[in-house]
């Protein structure tokens, strides 16, 4: 059963596709989309971290490696100041 935001989130995602990635290059034929959409689509999900998954990239989180609600991102190393 599909939750009424569901169709939001993909046109979301689409959104960033289109203005993110193929209105800023020359589209020369399908192939070329095609491309594109797949390099968008690893770089969102193995190297953007995702703030409604506590700033977890999803990749990790579908491997097990990171819970989607424990935030997983470098904390600044505080240095003694004397």
């Amino acid at each position: 059963m599909r939750t009424p935001g569901q169709n939001g989130v993909r046109a979301r995602g689409f959104e960033s596709l289109k203005y993110e990635r193929l209105y800023r290059e020359h589209i020369t034929d399908g192939l070329v989309i095609a491309e594109h959409a797949e390099h968008y689509r690893v770089e969102l999900n193995t190297v953007r971290p995702h703030e409604a998954l506590s700033w977890n990239r999803p990749a990790n989180v579908h491997q097990g490696l990171a819970d989607p609600v424990t935030p997983n991102f470098d904390r600044p190393e505080l240095l003694p100041s004397t």
